[in-house]
């Protein structure tokens, strides 16, 4: 278990940097896009207020703390869950967004699950149909883009972000403070035993990938990238692809696979399947060769999580295959 939290906790600290600088980082994008003013600040307020639980969580023991003060009460997840309300309401208050449909979609993203949750047995280790239900919950409404239309401004450029960050944070407070999911692994932390399954799933995925992806004609090689790209694009590729898939894949979807059907590698393949599955709408009509690349890469990277009991290494794998495939392939 962490150390204990305190006000003055470096861990905490560490949080609202991390928070701040990832806000102003997009907030600098935004401007640079021409836009600017109250919009811009109430953007990077909510900005932020998502952060800081999406940072706080990985970093504290608060998912212990709220695990502890949710078990006497249950129903108070019902007000903590309501607490990401706010950050909409500042935003669409200062950008002039505010609109009933959109709140109404919102209210229904963050309570449903809840309630589903809150109907299990939250002292079972295993998978129920409750939590299924509250899986896809979660997962559909981004997925499909059913919930780009709550962050309209500018032009839809908040929405990925916001919907993505509001998802962990949910899905962290749902299933590891409230439902007591064992094992999830939301912690911002590479010890060096870490380093040899990363590079070691990263290298082998490759080794089989590339040559499948050019054989297939799924990807070309063409290098159009320097350093400094490269990096920018790894770091928000983690922060908002690599992690936040690898906590619903396999800080969820396999940990309670493996908790339920206690066969690790059965675990594993169906879970990289729905992985794969799950990137058949990515583009402008389903591909088998992504199914297939994609499937490969959730093996490795479940490989991963199971060497290491913990999302930061798939996570980081996640970032850098993305980023080398941007910078390096078409």
């Amino acid at each position: 278990m962490s150390a204990p939290v305190t006000a003055h906790s470096p861990r905490v600290a560490l949080s609202v940097g991390l928070a701040l600088t990832a806000t102003l980082a997009g907030g600098w994008l935004v401007r640079a896009q021409g836009y600017g003013g109250l919009p811009l600040l109430a953007t990077e307020a909510a900005l932020i207020l998502l952060l800081l639980p999406y940072f706080l969580l990985g970093l504290t023991d608060l998912d212990d703390r709220l695990q502890r003060w949710l078990a006497d009460r249950p129903v108070r997840i019902f007000p903590l869950a309501g607490m990401f309300l706010v950050p909409y309401l500042i935003y669409a208050l200062g950008t002039g967004t505010l609109a009933p449909r959109a709140l109404v979609i919102l209210i229904l993203f963050i309570f449903f699950p809840t309630g589903c949750l809150y109907l299990t047995r939250r002292t079972a280790s295993t998978l129920t149909w409750l939590d299924v239900v509250a899986i896809l919950a979660i997962w559909l409404p981004f997925d499909f883009r059913w919930v780009r239309t709550i962050w309209t401004w500018p032009q839809g450029m908040a929405a990925y972000t916001m919907n993505t960050i509001l998802a962990v944070d949910l899905a962290v407070l749902l299933f590891v403070a409230f439902r007591r999911l064992d094992g999830v692994g939301y912690r911002f932390r590479l010890r060096r035993r870490d380093l040899s399954p990363l590079w070691m799933n990263f290298l082998s995925f490759a080794v089989i990938a590339i040559p499948i992806g050019l054989a297939t004609g799924f990807i070309r090689f063409h290098p159009h990238s320097d350093l400094f790209r490269f990096l920018g694009s790894a770091a928000g590729i983690f922060l908002l692809v690599g992690l936040p898939e690898e906590l619903l894949f396999r800080g969820i979807i396999q940990n309670f696979l493996q908790k339920t059907l206690h066969r690790q590698g059965l675990a594993l393949m169906t879970t990289a399947l729905i992985f794969g599955a799950a990137h058949l709408n990515n583009g402008p009509s389903p591909d088998w060769r992504y199914f297939l690349l994609a499937t490969i890469a959730g093996l490795f990277y479940g490989r991963a999580y199971i060497q290491t009991g913990g999302l930061m290494t798939p996570a980081c794998i996640h970032a850098l295959v993305d980023a080398v495939w941007g910078a390096f392939f078409t």
